[in-house]
């Protein structure tokens, strides 16, 4: 497994031992950041002025500035070995915040951030169950402009109400989130879906946030 593009491109990365973690793979993360920048590149033409206006992190929304994910936060949840979420830092990203709860993961995930001397003002490792990590993100206000769901496939039902409920609140006006399931799987979270692309036994659904 490697970073597909950007910065560290060729870079490899490693993943947790066994079937409790399922990193995505290269050809899947690149299909995904492709749909992502298509996206990105022609957003609705109502919906330009109200981007370059939202703040992210420090930085407006420029999607005309260094690249496409140019000052974009992201939230890796259920980030296992971070792959989604380094791919968007190697792509542009300001900052991401990685979430993940399963000690083997974490330990890839810190390792994979350590090799590519990711500091921790960049990419921040948050070990903490995927509701507390929203929970406290709301209350702090802290908000997201591109977030990656990836729970294990058999658990996303489970988790799919959470998710609806807690989600939105730290969502900035028309973040992008991209979904990943099972083929068999159906989203059902309380925003706009934009595409929704089959990869093997992949379903990946991209989703938008209201204004």
């Amino acid at each position: 497994m490697r970073v597909v593009g950007g910065e560290w491109r060729g870079r490899p990365l490693t993943s947790a031992a066994g079937r409790a973690t399922r990193p995505t793979s290269d050809k899947v993360r690149e299909a995904v950041f492709d749909v992502l920048f298509a996206l990105l590149a022609a957003p609705a033409p109502a919906d330009v002025a109200a981007r370059d206006e939202t703040a992210i992190g420090d930085a407006p929304f420029a999607p005309g500035a260094i690249g496409l994910l140019a000052g974009i936060t992201a939230l890796d949840l259920f980030a296992g070995s971070g792959a989604l979420g380094i791919e968007a830092l190697s792509r542009g990203a300001s900052r991401c915040v990685f979430v993940e709860n399963a000690a083997p993961a974490l330990k890839s995930l810190r390792t994979n951030l350590a090799r590519l001397q990711v500091d921790a003002a960049r990419g921040r490792v948050v070990a903490a169950d995927f509701r507390r990590a929203l929970r406290h993100d709301a209350h702090s206000g802290n908000r997201y402009n591109l977030v990656f769901v990836d729970p294990p496939y058999v658990a996303y039902r489970e988790v799919e109400l959470d998710l609806s409920v807690l989600l939105e609140r730290v969502l900035a006006p028309g973040a992008l989130v991209v979904v990943e399931t099972g083929k068999g799987e159906s989203v059902r979270l309380p925003m706009s879906s934009l595409r929704a692309k089959l990869y093997g036994d992949t379903l990946v659904t991209f989703m938008e946030a209201g204004s």
